[in-house]
């Protein structure tokens, strides 16, 4: 959980970061409003997990998440 978390935060800040330079500013609040029904609402769904799950299906429901967590931010800066 911890690490789509920090994935999350990275990519947001490199993102802002990244639009300094450009015409278009991206700023914190673009990206929850932008990511609010997809990644937002996740992040906060992600604490009813159940941490006893087996290592496998826990483990792939988090890297999924990741995933999208760097899809969303992809297709945000294009």
């Amino acid at each position: 959980m911890m690490k789509c978390i920090v994935r999350f935060y990275e990519k947001a800040m490199q993102t802002i970061k990244d639009s300094e330079k450009s015409e278009r500013k991206i700023s914190m609040g673009f990206i929850e409003q932008t990511l609010k029904t997809t990644v937002m609402y996740q992040l906060g769904q992600m604490k009813f997990e159940d941490p006893l799950t087996e290592d496998a299906p826990g483990r792939k429901f988090f890297d999924d998440f990741a995933n999208l967590i760097d899809d969303s931010f992809r297709q945000m800066t294009i």
